[in-house]
C-alpha cells in the first residue's frame, strides 16, 4: 500500500512534532511516520531546561559557545511568549538558579555572554556569592564559589510533547506507525520504503534524532550520533528540598512533579540504552557536591533514552536534496531549539 502526502515526515519526536504543528498550521499536508506510537526517548524525559546561557552541567563548558547562545536566545523567547493556557499546560516556570563555579573567573564569562547576548539584562542576571543568603544545605568543600542566575526556564518536556502531538491532530496531521527500511536515489527522485508501507511525497522532512545517519548514511556530512542521557529523580516525603535549581556538576531541581531530579549523563554507548547503577552513583555524587544531604532523600526511579548529538550543539536544519530536508542534533538542548525548527525548516524549503 502507497502512502502519499505533500509533506513526509519521519520521527515524531519533538522536532518531528513542532515542524509538523509549523508546516499544518501554514495549511499544508502533512504525514508523520514512526515506528512506535509513543515514542520514548529524549523528548519525553528530558529535565525541560531552556538556557541560552549556562553550558551543559558537568560537561566542562561553563557557558554555552556564543553562536549557541545567540540562537538559543531566539528560542528562548519564544517559549516566553507562549500563552498563559499553554504555559500552564506544559507546566512552564522560571527558576532561580545557584550556580557553582570552580574559579572566579567563570563568573566573568557568564557575565560577559549576558552583556554579549542580553545587554539591557532584559532575561538573565548574575550575582556573585557576596550578595547570596548562603543555604545550610550548600556544599561549598567541592566548588569554592557560587553564584545566583536568574532567567532559567523548565518545562515539562512530556506534557510539551503532548501539546505538540494534539497541536498536530487539531491541523489534521496524518500519522503512521511504521518503521522506515529504505530512503534512496535521494539526489534524483527519492524513494521511500517503509516495513508496511511505500510512501509518496513533495518533500521528505528526517527527523530521526539519532537515528538520523543510520537511515541516510552517506548523503549527510554531519555525524548525528547517539548519545545516552540517564536522570535519576528522587522523593521528598517530607518537603525539605529547596525551590532553587542547582547547576554544577549536574543540573538538580524539585519540578512540579514533586520529584527531585538529578540530570543528566552523557554517555557515547552506541544505541545502548541500559539503566545502569554507574550512572546513579555518578549523579547522586555529583549532587552531593552541591546538597549536603542529597543522598538522604528516597530514591524513586532512573531514566534512560538517547539524543542526537552533533559537536557544536547546534540542531542539524538542511537541505541535502530537492525535496529531502534534514531536523536533527541538539543534543541536551533539543527541547529548547525544537521551538524554533519549524520555522527553520520552512526557511530552507523556500531558500
Amino acid at each position: 500500500m502507497k502512502i502519499a502526502s505533500e509533506n513526509i515526515i519521519i520521527g515524531s519526536g519533538i522536532f518531528g512534532l513542532s515542524i509538523a504543528a509549523h508546516l499544518s498550521n501554514l495549511g499544508q499536508k502533512v504525514t508523520v511516520v514512526d515506528k512506535s506510537e509513543n515514542p520514548n526517548e529524549a523528548s519525553s524525559n528530558a529535565l525541560g531546561r531552556i538556557d541560552p546561557i549556562l553550558g551543559g552541567s558537568g560537561h566542562g563548558h561553563e557557558t554555552k559557545p556564543l553562536p549557541v547562545a545567540k540562537i538559543s536566545l531566539d528560542a528562548y523567547k519564544k517559549f516566553l511568549n507562549l500563552d498563559d493556557e499553554t504555559k500552564k499546560e506544559i507546566e512552564f516556570e522560571i527558576r532561580p538558579t545557584i550556580h557553582f563555579l570552580e574559579d572566579d573567573s567563570q563568573f566573568k564569562m557568564i557575565e560577559d555572554l549576558i552583556h554579549q547576548i542580553d545587554s539591557e539584562r532584559n532575561f538573565f542576571s548574575i550575582q556573585n556569592k557576596a550578595s547570596i543568603e548562603i543555604e545550610k544545605f550548600i556544599n561549598l568543600s567541592y566548588f569554592p564559589s557560587l553564584s545566583l542566575f536568574n532567567g532559567t526556564i523548565f518545562i515539562n518536556s512530556k506534557k510539551y510533547k503532548t501539546y505538540l502531538e494534539n497541536e498536530c491532530k487539531k491541523n489534521g496531521v496524518n500519522f503512521i506507525k511504521d518503521e522506515i527500511m529504505d530512503i534512496h536515489e535521494i539526489d534524483n527522485s527519492p524513494k521511500l520504503s517503509g516495513k508496511y508501507y511505500s510512501y509518496a511525497f513533495e518533500k521528505l522532512i528526517v527527523a530521526s534524532g539519532p537515528w538520523t545517519k543510520k537511515l541516510l548514511g552517506n548523503s549527510i556530512k554531519i555525524d548525528v550520533y547517539p548519545s545516552k542521557g540517564q536522570i535519576v529523580k528522587l522523593r521528598d516525603p517530607d518537603n525539605k528540598f529547596t525551590d532553587l535549581h542547582l547547576h554544577g556538576s549536574c543540573s538538580v531541581i524539585k519540578k512540579k512533579d514533586d520529584l527531585i531530579w538529578i540530570a543528566a549523563t552523557s554517555e557515547e554507548k552506541g544505541f545502548d540504552k541500559t539503566i545502569t547503577n554507574q550512572a546513579k552513583d555518578f549523579l547522586i555524587d555529583s549532587a552531593k557536591k552541591m546538597h549536603n544531604d542529597i543522598d538522604q532523600f528516597p530514591f524513586h526511579s532512573q531514566t534512560a533514552c538517547l539524543r542526537p548529538q552533533v559537536e557544536n550543539d547546534l540542531p542539524v536544519i538542511e537541505k541535502i536534496s530537492n525535496s529531502v530536508y534534514i531536523a536533527s542534533g541538539g543534543g541536551g538542548w533539543g527541547i529548547m531549539m525544537s521551538i524554533m525548527v519549524g520555522e527553520l525548516i520552512e526557511n530552507e524549503i523556500n531558500s
